[in-house]
C-alpha cells in the first residue's frame, strides 16, 4: 500500500515538470534526421522506451486512480495499465518501476520536486549513468548560410567523446526575427568513446495549419536567425544528479524573400 502511494506521489510531481519539458513536445519546424557517424553506440532498448513512455504512464496511472482508487499491489495497478492501454510494454515499465523503488527512494524523489524523465529512468536502473563522460563538438556547420524563405536549413554536427557519455539530451534553440521561440529536445543515448554525427533540419516554410488564435505562428521573416545546440548529460537545465552541459554549438543563417 505504501509503495503504491509513494509511486502516485512521484507521478504527480513528475507530471508538473513533464508538461514543461518533455521529448514529445517539439517544434514541427525542427526534425532530427539521424546520426551520420555512429561508432560504438551502446545497444540500449529499455532506456528510450522508459523515457518515451514516461508521460503515458503518468496519464494512464492517474486515470486509473480516479476511476478505481489506490490499488493494493503493484501487480494490480500495472495489470490495469495493460488493460486500459493494450500495451504489454507500458505494463512492464510500470511493474519494473513500481517494484524497484522503495519508500525511502520515493521520498527523496518527491522532495526534489522537479523530476524529469531521464533522471526517473536512471533511478530505476533502465538508463545508464556516466558522470565522467564528455562530448565536444569537432565541427558545427549550418548550410546553406543564406537561403530563400521556405528552404530547408541543415545543421550538421560532429562531436567526439573520450570517456563516453551518460544518458542525455540534445537541445536546439532558434532565435527568430519575430521573437517567437523555437526549440526541440532529443534523447542522446549513452555512448562509448568515439566520434558521432548528428543532422537536424529546419523547415522555414510557414505552417499552413497553425492557428494564430491558439498560438504564435512562426512566419519566417527576412533576416538573421541564431541557432544554439546544447549537448547535455541528463536533461539540459535539470538540477538532479548526473546532469551537466557537455558542449554548446552556435551558428546562424539568413533568410531572404524573392
Amino acid at each position: 500500500m505504501y509503495k503504491i502511494f509513494a509511486l502516485l506521489l512521484l507521478i504527480l510531481v513528475g507530471s508538473v515538470v513533464a508538461d514543461v519539458h518533455k521529448f514529445k513536445i517539439r517544434s514541427s519546424h525542427i526534425k532530427r534526421v539521424g546520426a551520420s557517424l555512429n561508432h560504438g553506440t551502446n545497444s540500449l532498448d529499455w532506456c528510450p522506451q522508459c523515457i518515451s513512455t514516461f508521460d503515458d504512464l503518468i496519464e494512464v496511472t492517474l486515470d486509473i486512480i480516479l476511476q478505481f482508487g489506490i490499488m493494493d499491489t503493484c501487480g494490480h495497478l500495472c495489470d490495469l495499465v495493460i488493460e486500459k492501454t493494450g500495451s504489454e510494454l507500458l505494463g512492464l515499465i510500470c511493474t519494473m518501476s513500481c517494484d524497484f523503488l522503495g519508500l525511502e527512494e520515493f521520498a527523496k524523489l518527491v522532495q526534489s520536486a522537479d523530476i524529469d524523465p531521464i533522471y526517473y529512468c536512471e533511478t530505476i536502473k533502465l538508463c545508464p549513468i556516466n558522470d565522467n563522460g564528455d562530448a565536444k563538438f569537432k565541427s558545427f556547420a549550418i548550410l546553406p548560410p543564406r537561403a530563400q524563405t521556405g528552404s530547408t536549413i541543415d545543421v550538421n554536427m560532429v562531436f567526439v567523446t573520450k570517456n563516453g557519455t551518460g544518458t542525455g539530451e540534445m537541445i536546439i534553440m532558434i532565435q527568430t526575427v519575430d521573437k517567437i521561440p523555437l526549440a526541440s529536445g532529443f534523447l542522446l543515448e549513452a555512448k562509448q568513446p568515439g566520434t558521432y554525427g548528428e543532422r537536424i533540419t529546419i523547415d522555414t516554410t510557414a505552417d499552413p495549419d497553425c492557428d494564430p488564435t491558439e498560438k504564435q505562428c512562426e512566419l519566417w521573416l527576412e533576416g538573421t536567425y541564431n541557432v544554439t545546440v546544447m549537448l547535455c548529460n541528463g536533461q539540459c537545465g535539470s538540477h538532479h544528479p548526473h546532469t551537466a552541459v557537455y558542449d554548446i554549438g552556435r551558428g546562424s543563417f539568413t533568410l531572404y524573400e524573392e
